[in-house]
């Protein structure tokens, strides 16, 4: 697999890490649709709240995000993102698929964390 799921916290959010092309990972619906549901969970999306990523110093390198066919984000260096810390998290194409796609490199990594959205009662989040 061109990823892991590095956590993945029902109802809440999952973390994406990735050395190469992820390919489309399927967000909504449930656990037999999503690649990222868990259990009873019925997802409708998701959105992007923290990023790390790492390229090498090659020119043209860098990481780009996609849900579907649209852009959403590109990372050409070292770094950590935190969008929702900063009260902007990416919610373009929420309910897309997303990707991850490395160019002009073989070196790099990235990690995505991203905010589940769905139909969830208050007493989904109480864990015992």
């Amino acid at each position: 697999m061109p990823y892991r799921i590095q956590a993945n916290r029902k109802y809440l959010s999952f973390t994406i890490h990735a050395v190469a092309n992820t390919g489309a990972i399927i967000v909504a619906g449930n656990n037999s649709v999503s690649n990222v549901a868990l259990s009873d969970e019925i997802l409708t999306g998701a959105y992007i709240t923290q990023v790390w990523a790492g390229v090498d110093s090659t020119a043209g390198a860098e990481w780009k995000i996609t849900r579907n066919a649209n852009t959403v984000a590109v990372f050409d260096s070292t770094g950590y993102y935190d969008f929702a810390g900063c009260g902007n998290p990416i919610t373009l194409d929420s309910t897309a698929n997303v990707a991850a796609t490395l160019t002009g490199t073989t070196d790099g990594y990235i990690m995505i964390e991203m905010q589940k959205e769905g139909t969830f009662e208050p007493s989904d989040y109480l864990q015992n």
